[in-house]
């Protein structure tokens, strides 16, 4: 596994910030990492799949 990495949201990120919250919302995750991730992964399968054409 690689290294640890951390990321920083600031207030130019804050409309982000809110629609990642919304999501998290919707979809009953317990925590905002756990909507990042989820987010993450779902948008490396479709630029995968996108790249596969």
């Amino acid at each position: 596994m690689g290294a640890l990495k951390t990321a920083t949201f600031t207030k130019s990120d804050s409309e982000l910030v809110k629609l990642i919250e919304e999501y998290q919302r919707k979809n009953e995750l317990n925590s905002f990492i756990s909507a990042i991730r989820k987010l993450c992964k779902m948008a490396l399968t479709i630029e995968k799949m996108h790249n596969e054409k």
